[in-house]
């Protein structure tokens, strides 16, 4: 059997600035990442396996099926010349995971499993934070997020209210889930080099959260709140949602306080009372 190596000099597969490849080549590290979750006889979503080093420690492990998504058709062929050592346990679908006609195909597939998939990636730098936002958006396929990120948007992702790093896919993602950070990778790992340390986050979602009414609301509230980190909740609302202080209030939220000193219970209570009242922001 090919070493993934010899798998990317024999298709002289080059990373991709354009779409933030790096790529692992230790069967051991990913063998580590694996070890998160339990997969055994469980469904997989791999969202960009690349020359396929995780997918191989998935299938070691035991997982009953894979959905592989990928963009980059050097890696499709590579996939596809592993079919033997992957046992067909891969559904192959070629395309970008945040396109909607791509979207489309991995829910059809998922449709077929009725049950809930861990879903494994090392995402690609430039797209993680909206790869990210999406399975979140659609998390009702979801039962848990192995996921790796560079590590400035692992600390983005975990920071907490009233600091710098602090904002709108902090406020998403802890709402929704338990966050925990179990491993740390140095560049040396990855080819090529990255500049900085990666993270391995994971995501177990809440059994209970705060209700939303309208979560596109929420979303586009976030949003304009934390266009202009500097000015108040009030002054960055003020254009379409001029409230008194007091309404502010009523929401349990200090008009005077900046995005990052507010916690996802203060946005989502402010969301519910735009749409109870019908307004629009």
């Amino acid at each position: 059997m090919d070493t993934i190596k010899q798998i990317i000099d024999k298709f002289n597969l080059v990373s991709k600035k354009s779409l933030g490849q790096n790529f692992i080549l230790d069967e051991n590290i990913t063998d580590k990442i694996v070890r998160i979750s339990d997969v055994k006889n469980k469904f997989v979503l791999e969202i960009g396996p690349g020359p396929g080093c995780l997918t191989r420690s998935l299938i070691k492990a035991g997982a009953k099926n894979i959905i592989a998504v990928e963009k980059d058709l050097k890696c499709v062929k590579i996939i596809n010349y592993q079919k033997k050592i992957f046992l067909n346990k891969i559904t192959l679908i070629e395309g970008d995971f945040l396109k909607n006609h791509t979207f489309k195909k991995i829910i059809k597939e998922l449709g077929k499993y009725k049950k809930k998939v861990v879903v494994f990636s090392n995402l690609p730098y430039k797209t993680a934070i909206p790869i990210l936002a999406k399975i979140l958006k659609n998390r009702v396929y979801f039962e848990k997020l192995i996921l790796m990120f560079q590590k400035e948007q692992a600390q983005r992702i975990m920071a907490k209210k009233n600091t710098k790093i602090y904002g709108r896919i902090s406020v998403i993602s802890q709402w929704l889930c338990d966050i925990k950070k179990k491993l740390q990778l140095s560049p040396n790992y990855f080819f090529p080099k990255p500049k900085i340390d990666s993270s391995i986050l994971e995501f177990s979602f809440k059994k209970k959260i705060i209700k939303v009414e309208d979560e596109v609301l929420l979303s586009e509230l976030i949003k304009k709140c934390f266009n202009q980190r500097r000015k108040t909740i009030k002054n960055n609302l003020k254009k379409t949602m001029n409230f008194s202080d007091q309404e502010f209030l009523n929401c349990g939220v200090n008009s005077k306080k900046r995005a990052e000193e507010l916690g996802f219970n203060d946005y989502i209570n402010l969301s519910n009372f735009l749409s109870r009242n019908n307004k629009e922001l």
